[in-house]
């Protein structure tokens, strides 16, 4: 349905015309194609490449289907990369809730979803750097507006879950994720308990991303770990 071109170091620094050969391509084949120019990934801190990422998704994806989403809370997930089937765990707790997750970018994500994403109702953004820019993006074009929340840990979960209930304001969903809370963390409380008390008091220093350090420190502090740095 598309293909997505990326320049690498050598292709950039010789020189080619990747988006040329791109439109070309579309006219062809008759279906969406088009290039990134992120060699190295651009910029220092590769925050040029994100940018350029997030504004070629944006560009030639985002907003091309309009087939209703029939659906009752619709949200996207920004900032959650399904690195370790995260996702998987986030959109099947939504979902018992009775949320659904239109799109997770990037993670597990598919070309028809990213074109269809544009109907949320929601953006909750979860790793809150780069992807901003689309969140901010969407809110400008489309009038999804955008909240941060975390999925990292029971009760960053849980508080997360409420507050995606709150935005909506029915109290129907505002019960039935009280529920849903009540039953997952039954389950949690005993699992909880024998990991808090061989970790009680150890310290932690993280070596992460600005706003992954916030996630991960609620997260070890369910089990009893102290963060020093």
């Amino acid at each position: 349905k598309a293909i997505s071109v990326y320049a690498t170091c050598p292709v950039g620094l010789i020189g080619d015309d990747i988006h040329s050969v791109c439109r070309q391509a579309k006219e062809e084949l008759g279906i969406n194609v088009f290039g990134f120019s992120c060699e190295g990934y651009k910029g220092v801190s590769q925050s040029a490449g994100h940018h350029i990422a997030n504004n070629g998704v944006f560009k030639h994806m985002v907003g091309l289907d309009d087939t209703p989403v029939e659906a009752p809370y619709k949200i996207n997930i920004l900032g959650e990369y399904n690195i370790g089937g995260d996702a998987w765990e986030i959109d099947t707790l939504l979902r018992k809730c009775g949320i659904t997750v239109i799109a997770t970018l990037s993670g597990d994500v598919s070309y028809d979803q990213i074109t269809k994403c544009h109907q949320a109702d929601l953006n909750v953004v979860m790793c809150h750097r780069s992807i901003n820019y689309m969140a901010e993006m969407m809110e400008k074009k489309f009038g999804i507006p955008w909240f941060k929340i975390n999925f990292l840990g029971a009760n960053s979960t849980a508080k997360s879950l409420r507050k995606i209930a709150q935005y909506f304001g029915d109290k129907a969903l505002i019960d039935r994720v009280e529920e849903v809370i009540a039953a997952e963390m039954a389950a949690v409380r005993p699992v909880q308990a024998e990991i808090k008390a061989r970790h009680q008091g150890k310290k932690a220093a993280l070596f992460v991303g600005g706003s992954r350090a916030h996630h991960y420190q609620d997260l070890f502090a369910d089990i009893g770990i102290v963060t020093i740095s």
